[in-house]
């Protein structure tokens, strides 16, 4: 820590050792005594472990008389300065005090330093006139030719003051050494009512910039900045693991059949060439020739197995009923001509029309959107689930539950004269949507039916969303060219998936407007949105 200020004045103790119970120390009148304040000429060599105050008993480290140092440094050190052995050994703590005049033996004075227990720092002066703040530490003067190592070693705060201060304080602690028979030093013991064997010493402290609270408080800081980041790596940790299980769960329920995503309209499923290649294929045989055939069950059977044969699959009779026209081409089947594919659900198309709607839009069926091909033979084209899917689906499951809580307790009963098995008849409300399905007649439709299937679609009643605009409700059939009736059909086949965007596509598009900080912090907290 940096010093401001520098104070050395006269000290009168008690030998701690005679009064343990009670020492005297006083600081004795500068009238009688001396004193020198340094303001703002200090200047900071080294601050290590200078964590408190900074002071001490002033004193002169010891050179061993084999050092050619110990000759060199005479003229500038008194033979009777104040050494180590003329102060008490316990209670005090010391500072050092040693000219700086060349490297080596700067380097002999900060080893003897390091020798003396309790020491709490160690004082440079340049034996020369200069009165103002001494260089700076980065000046070629306190180079020792060490790279600055011996900052390192030494571990207590070094300080360099000017050299006539120092020049003056080296002085007066040759007079303050030893309680030698002067009238000055006779005088302050009697004043201080001390023994004439006590100490009358120097003493110095140190003024610190910053107080000495200020370790302290960052080491506070750090801890408490320490646990906040601890807190927060673990909370992102435990998140993280909560989501990816959900999501694992979420993806096992998926590939076990349990949850269709698309479905729930959480996102759009395409189904592969090898699902769509299994699905059957006949020549369409209209209802009417099946009951007006009934004479002959033997022909009928015959002809329609015969007639009947496509490239995909043999007729089943299931799949004689009265649908005369394709939902997406609107075009009318030609009876024991038109190759047609039969979906599970019972409803059927031109394979040129319902192949690339599977293909390229849904993987239901575009007029009761029931599920085209088991979950089981679909899965692989299922991207990763994320977070979003596990929230909506959650969510859906919880309407569902409290729906079907409501319709126990009321004892709602359906249009079949039994209480609903929470299978969506009419119009369902998952996640805030609206989706009207329409479910395919087990037997032979009814009129109406099979006006919902050929004038239906054409007319709005998309089970997802209006049909697109550029498709005329009032149009009927497609155009006759080539080139135009495939852009119609595209158009066509847009309008019956629907135009409302999935919940993957509204959380893409919530992201992308959302600013970058709350982007980042999704990322280390997915839970909150």
């Amino acid at each position: 820590m940096a010093a401001q200020s520098v104070d050395t004045f006269v000290l009168a103790f008690s030998d701690p050792l005679s009064n343990e119970a009670e020492p005297q120390r006083a600081r004795v009148n500068v009238s009688i005594s001396f004193e020198l304040f340094n303001n703002n000429h200090v200047q900071t060599l080294s601050t290590n472990q200078a964590g408190g105050d900074v002071e001490g008993l002033l004193f002169v480290p010891d050179l061993d008389s084999s050092d050619p140092c110990f000759n060199a440094s005479m003229q500038y050190v008194p033979s009777n300065v104040t050494r180590i052995g003329d102060l008490p050994t316990v209670q005090y703590l010391y500072l050092g005090f040693a000219p700086w005049f060349s490297a080596d033996c700067t380097k002999s004075y900060l080893a003897a330093a390091r020798e003396v227990p309790g020491l709490d720092g160690l004082i440079f002066y340049t034996p020369n006139n200069s009165t103002g703040t001494p260089p700076p530490v980065s000046d070629g003067t306190w180079d020792l030719n060490d790279g600055g190592q011996w900052k390192s070693e030494n571990k207590y705060p070094v300080y360099a003051v000017p050299g006539v201060d120092g020049g003056i304080i080296m002085q007066q602690l040759a007079q303050y050494s030893r309680n030698a028979s002067s009238a000055k030093v006779q005088n302050i013991l009697a004043q201080e009512q001390l023994d004439p064997t006590d100490y009358v010493r120097l003493y110095t402290t140190f003024g610190l910039n910053g107080g000495t609270s200020l370790p302290t408080l960052w080491a506070f800081l750090l801890i408490v900045l320490g646990i906040v980041l601890f807190i927060i790596g673990l909370t992102s940790i435990s998140m993280h693991y909560y989501q990816r299980r959900n999501r694992r769960a979420l993806e096992r329920r998926i590939r076990s059949g349990e949850v269709d995503l698309e479905t729930l309209g959480i996102k759009r499923l395409r189904v592969s060439q090898e699902a769509v290649n299994n699905l059957p294929t006949f020549i369409y045989v209209p209802n009417e020739s099946k009951s007006t055939d009934t004479n002959e069950p033997g022909e009928l059977s015959s002809r329609a197995l015969s007639e009947s044969a496509a490239p995909a699959s043999s007729t089943p009779d299931h799949t004689l009923w009265a649908q005369p026209t394709c939902p997406i081409c609107l075009d009318d089947f030609i009876p024991r001509e038109t190759t047609v594919r039969s979906l599970p659900c019972h409803h059927i198309y031109h394979p040129a029309c319902i192949d690339p709607f599977l293909l390229a839009n849904s993987s239901l069926c575009p007029v009761c959107k029931a599920k085209v091909v088991p979950q089981e033979q679909n899965a692989y084209t299922y991207e990763p689930v994320t977070n979003a899917m596990v929230r909506y689906e959650r969510r859906a499951g919880r309407m569902r539950l409290a729906r079907e809580m409501r319709r126990s307790q009321t004892g709602w009963v359906g249009t079949q004269g039994r209480v609903s098995s929470g299978r969506f008849n009419n119009l369902r409300r998952v996640c805030g949507r609206d989706r009207r399905i329409f479910s395919a007649p087990s037997a032979a439709p009814t009129t109406s039916q099979i006006e919902m299937v050929a004038v239906g679609n054409r007319a709005a009643s998309s089970p997802i969303a209006a049909p697109h605009p550029e498709v005329s409700a009032v149009q009927t059939r497609p155009p006759a060219d080539t080139t135009i009736r495939r852009e119609w059909i595209s158009r066509r086949m847009s309008a019956l998936v629907g135009r409302e965007p999935t919940i993957e596509e509204t959380e893409a598009e919530r992201l992308a407007r959302m600013p970058m900080w709350r982007r980042a912090l999704g990322a280390v907290f997915p839970g909150f949105r």
